[in-house]
């Protein structure tokens, strides 16, 4: 099981690899198969992000809870 700091820090990683993918992605009017993919690619990195927040959020209320 992993300790709610070490989640918290691999969110952190994650967020701070969106902002490197998303400043490739080109922007204007292109419409690229690369800007399709990375879009994509961002997209399932955000998502894994709001997993890994939730269910820190999740062991640090159950942590919360049982040290009362």
């Amino acid at each position: 099981m992993f300790d709610p700091q070490q989640m918290l820090v691999e969110e952190k990683g994650l967020e701070n690899q969106i902002k490197r993918i998303k400043d490739l992605i080109p922007s204007g009017h292109l419409t690229s198969y690369i800007e399709e993919q990375l879009t994509a690619i961002v997209q399932n990195l955000e998502d894994i992000k709001t997993g890994i927040k939730h269910e820190n959020d999740r062991i640090l209320t159950y942590r919360l809870k049982n040290n009362k």
